[in-house]
């Protein structure tokens, strides 16, 4: 019986064969990668010059990556643009996957979790789970990066993080108020990083400067760990959701807290002293009660 294999899109190629890729040539990549619905419609001159590289480098880069030429990976950005899935067209399809009458989203939506976390149950290794957690525990200040939506699930694990006595810090900024946050970073410190879909440049730079500086890092993805397997300590993989569909921060959370608890757990006076603290600063700091 024959198979079709399914397509390799443009963002597993580039994460696939980043090592060998030029600087020249990686740089072409990530800007098409970032731009793809600019890209599709320039020429390779054009690209050429917008990059201030040779058309030469922009074949060499297409041809690395798999494709017969700069024509064939073009028709794959055009027809991608025709099918792409949106965040919208994601949700749209989650919502139509949910039986109707609308009381019953609740129990499907939490069936649809459910099975998430069984999976996670399955793809997270207990031993690199203990790993991950031997990591933060000999950590001095642990470090937490993730980008838009992941990035509040980061500054809640950092705040809860100090609530059981560890030193932390978000990294959820882009830019140079990234770059500043990340002259901190020194050896002693421990990195959790999420990251997921194409794996943003912002997520490339801080796992290079982790592995300069020594720091481990506990990485929390669904399909990168083999893109980063030689910038970290241990991955937790864990799937979002289907492709196709809406993706949950339901799994990511789960894990984060389950590291917060095997933590808590393994310096357990700490975590209360420190709780106690702050639930007395917490009482001093409510309102006075107004006298009759």
């Amino acid at each position: 019986m024959n198979v079709t294999k399914p397509a390799v899109s443009l963002a597993e190629r580039v994460a696939a064969r980043v090592d060998q890729l030029s600087p020249s040539e990686l740089k072409v990549a990530t800007f098409i990668r970032l731009h793809a619905e600019d890209v599709a419609f320039l020429s390779v001159n054009e690209l050429a010059q917008q990059l201030g590289t040779s058309d030469a480098t922009v074949v060499r880069t297409a041809q690395t990556l798999g494709y017969t030429g700069f024509p064939d990976l073009r028709r794959e950005l055009v027809e991608a643009l025709r099918t792409r899935v949106s965040p919208a067209l994601r949700l749209g399809r989650s919502l139509r996957s949910l039986a109707e009458p609308p009381g019953t989203v609740f129990d499907r939506a939490v069936e649809a979790q459910i099975e998430l976390l069984q999976q996670a149950r399955r793809s997270v290794d207990p031993d690199a789970f203990a790993q991950a957690v031997e990591i933060l525990v000999q950590a001095e200040r642990v470090l937490a990066f993730g980008m838009d939506a992941a990035g509040h699930l980061v500054h809640s694990f950092t705040l809860r993080l100090q609530r059981i006595g560890h030193e932390a810090l978000p990294l959820t900024a882009s830019g140079v108020a990234l770059a500043d946050a990340l002259l901190t970073m020194r050896r002693g410190d421990a990195l959790v990083a999420l990251v997921y879909e194409q794996g943003p440049l912002e997520a490339s730079v801080v796992l290079a400067e982790a592995r300069a500086r020594d720091v481990p890092v506990v990485l929390l993805t669904d399909t990168l760990a083999a893109r980063f397997a030689d910038q970290i300590s241990v991955a937790l993989t864990a799937s979002r959701g289907d492709a196709g569909t809406f993706k949950t921060l339901g799994t990511t959370g789960v894990l984060l807290d389950t590291l917060l608890l095997a933590l808590a757990a393994r310096e357990r006076a700490r975590a209360l002293l420190t709780l106690e603290q702050f639930e007395r600063l917490r009482l001093l700091l409510l309102p006075s009660p107004k006298a009759d």
